[in-house]
């Protein structure tokens, strides 16, 4: 398992996304950090609410990288604030996102409300909070999560999903209908 904060990464605010540059002229943070990305079998996407959407940092270090680097992989869902919504709006900020990126989310989210409450600074339940409530209503994201990546691994071990659907090189007209 690989944990990649968008804040210690410190991308730059996006102008030119890691897949703009021509081979080997990205800097080589971001060549690093899209390697990783490829690598995964899955993502767990976890954001604060910020004005009713994701995080800025979380969706300016997924901007940088295209599509092809998450395809085919699923993605999970976990979103906290500290308000009683525990990030929902979030979580539905970021399913257009991943789909669009092709790693598509499963259909449990986690949503942690009051977050400073819920979790001490180690970032464990409370004293006062019920943690094998809290450890299943994970599970369930989880459980579907590595269901997902299990299955899609084996699927594209059977079939190289690019082969019918490639990458988009670098025009933005292989978008378009003929």
């Amino acid at each position: 398992m690989e944990v990649i904060d968008p804040l210690a990464v410190q991308l730059p605010l996006l102008r030119k996304p890691q897949f703009a540059y021509r081979s080997g002229e990205a800097p080589i943070e971001m060549d690093e950090l899209n390697a990783k990305i490829r690598a995964a079998d899955g993502y767990v996407m976890v954001s604060p609410e910020y004005n009713h959407s994701a995080s800025p940092a979380l969706v300016n270090l997924l901007n940088h990288f295209p599509s092809s680097s998450f395809s085919y992989k699923p993605s999970a869902i976990c979103t906290y604030s500290a308000g009683q919504w525990g990030g929902a709006r979030a979580a539905i900020a970021l399913r257009p996102i991943l789909s669009e990126l092709g790693c598509l989310p499963v259909s449990a989210m986690i949503h942690v409300p009051e977050a400073g409450k819920v979790f001490d600074k180690q970032g464990q339940p409370a004293q006062d909070q019920d943690q094998d409530r809290w450890e299943k209503y994970f599970l369930r994201t989880f459980s579907q999560l590595e269901w997902w990546a299990r299955a899609a691994q084996r699927q594209r071990d059977l079939v190289d999903p690019f082969k019918d659907s490639p990458s988009l090189a670098r025009d933005p007209s292989q978008r378009n209908a003929p």
